[in-house]
């Protein structure tokens, strides 16, 4: 999608369809935002929230998601909503849990669709309820599952907008496919890992002014490589993933990294990242030139 173009535009010329907003109260909101429950049920009316009974808390409705029916075939959406509900997306975008969760646009009547994500969770892994309305999960299945396939996931949904990480409008489209739905490798691992490709994604943020628009891309991707090296804390994992986000080079392959890559994995009480704080300056400047 070009990002250029308002979400009210986009969603507005889906008149022929109904036009949704998801939302999660497990990211709580204050009680007089307009995009709370109780206010959206004075201002939309009872009738147009939904639950979304996710399989892992079907027993709690009250925490299950919510969606929010915008407007149905032929009608008007009501744009400061969207646009509000829009600003406070690009407000949350780096949170680890997130209240917007996207806009949809369907044929499925509410029940019908409510239903549908439900079923989605379930369908993203056998045996397995993953949360894949999360802005982040449904960003790393763009960034790693097969394109093809995964449009024929969301053929039920025609479109799918969310605001990435990187705080840009995203979209996926459904469409009908030939092939059944299958998880490959690397997706798979990428939402097991969700919440540790969120905490490298913040920290690499804290590092600089601005993530590149494939953020999740190469942080799906340098999360598992750091396992490889065989270190035994989270937070030297992170460490050696976030190196390799931020520096030209690969800083295993150095002589110097590597005597303490070999001392931290001997030592499993030792922090390769307080070793790490041992190497010269020369090195430091080194590998930040190479």
């Amino acid at each position: 999608m070009d990002i250029l173009t308002p979400l009210t535009d986009v969603l507005s010329a889906r008149q022929d369809e109904y036009r949704y907003l998801l939302l999660d109260p497990l990211k709580k909101v204050a009680d007089w935002n307009p995009l709370h429950t109780d206010q959206l049920r004075i201002s939309q009316g009872n009738d147009a929230l939904h639950r979304v009974l996710r399989p892992d808390l079907a027993w709690s409705p009250e925490h299950c998601p919510i969606l929010l029916l915008l407007a149905s075939p032929g009608e008007s959406l009501d744009e400061d909503l969207v646009r509000s509900s829009e600003t406070y997306a690009f407000g949350e975008a780096l949170y680890e849990k997130r209240y917007v969760c996207g806009w949809l646009s369907s044929a499925f009547p509410p029940d019908e669709m409510a239903v549908w994500l439900a079923d989605l969770c379930k369908r993203i892994k056998p045996g397995v309820s993953i949360p894949v309305f999360e802005p982040l999960r449904l960003e790393l299945l763009q960034a790693t599952a097969d394109p093809e396939l995964l449009a024929g996931l969301l053929a039920t949904t025609s479109q799918w907008h969310w605001i990435s990480c990187t705080g840009e409008l995203r979209t996926l489209s459904g469409k009908p496919g030939d092939e059944g739905w299958m998880l490959n490798w690397g997706a798979e691992q990428a939402q097991a890992e969700a919440r540790n490709i969120w905490r490298l994604l913040s920290a690499w943020h804290e590092s600089r002014d601005a993530l590149p628009p494939e953020a999740v891309r190469l942080a799906a991707d340098a999360w598992p490589a750091s396992e490889e090296v065989g270190l035994h804390h989270l937070s030297d994992r992170l460490c050696l993933a976030l190196n390799a986000l931020t520096l030209p080079v690969d800083i295993t392959t150095h002589a110097a990294v590597q005597a303490l890559l070999e001392e931290a994995m001997e030592n499993p009480e030792l922090h390769f990242t307080q070793l790490l704080q041992t190497l010269p300056d020369a090195v430091w400047q080194e590998l930040r030139q190479e």
